[in-house]
C-alpha cells in the first residue's frame, strides 16, 4: 500500500492559533491555496481511494486534492481530531487561566487526563490506530490519500513506525504539503514527509 497523508488547510480557529478539535469550520482562502498546492504536488499520483475524516475542513481538503466529488469521498469518525472539550478556540494560555486545576492535571499526565468534556490521549490514540488498521486490510495494494488532522496523523506514522505513543510530538505535519508511507506485509517505511 502507498498510503499518502495530508493535514487539512487552514482555517480561521487555525490562523488563530488555538485549539480546534472537533469544532466544524470551512477552509479559508488560504486553505483552499494549501490545497490547490498538495494537488498540484500530487498531479501524477492517481488513487484508488480517497478517505478523510468527516468535518468539513478535512472532506473539503480531500475534494480539492483529488479532485473527486464529495460522494466519492470515504469519511470516517474515528480520523477526527482529538476532542478539546471546554478548550475548544481557546490558546493554552487562555486555557490554564480558565481551567487552572484541569490543565495542571493535564500538564502533568497529558496521557491519560483529557480537557473538561473533552476526550483523553489515550482513547485518541486508540480510535485513529483501530481506524488506520482498519484502512490497511480493506485496501491492501492499493494508492490512498487520507487526509486529516495534525494529531490523528501524527498517531497514525507513531503507530506504523512502531514507536511508543509519545513518539506523537516528534511529528509535524504541515499546511501545503503530504507525507507518504509505504507499507507491505506489515511492514512501514517512511518515504516522504512534508513535501
Amino acid at each position: 500500500m502507498q498510503l499518502y497523508l495530508v493535514r487539512h488547510g487552514a482555517t480561521a480557529l487555525n490562523e488563530k492559533r488555538v485549539y480546534q478539535g472537533w469544532t466544524d469550520l470551512p477552509l479559508t482562502e488560504t486553505g483552499q491555496q494549501q490545497c490547490a498546492l498538495v494537488k498540484e504536488k500530487l498531479s501524477g499520483v492517481k488513487f484508488d481511494t480517497v478517505i478523510s475524516s468527516p468535518l468539513e475542513r478535512a472532506v473539503s481538503s480531500a475534494q480539492i486534492i483529488a479532485g473527486t466529488p464529495r460522494n466519492c469521498i470515504i469519511t470516517d469518525e474515528a480520523l477526527k481530531e482529538v476532542n478539546f472539550g471546554a478548550w475548544e478556540g481557546l490558546n493554552s494560555g487562555e486555557a490554564e487561566e480558565k481551567y487552572p486545576a484541569e490543565w495542571q492535571a493535564w500538564y502533568r499526565d497529558w496521557i491519560n487526563y483529557g480537557p473538561p468534556q473533552g476526550e483523553n490521549f489515550t482513547l485518541f490514540y486508540r480510535r485513529v490506530v483501530v481506524a488506520v488498521k482498519q484502512i490497511i486490510h480493506y485496501y491492501p495494494g492499493k494508492t490512498v490519500l487520507l487526509v486529516s488532522h495534525e494529531g490523528t496523523l501524527r498517531c497514525i506514522v507513531s503507530h506504523l513506525l512502531d514507536l511508543p505513543p509519545e513518539a506523537f510530538w516528534r511529528f509535524s505535519f504541515e499546511f501545503g504539503c503530504y507525507s507518504k508511507l509505504e507499507i507491505n506485509q506489515g511492514s512501514t517505511v517512511l518515504k516522504k514527509m512534508n513535501c
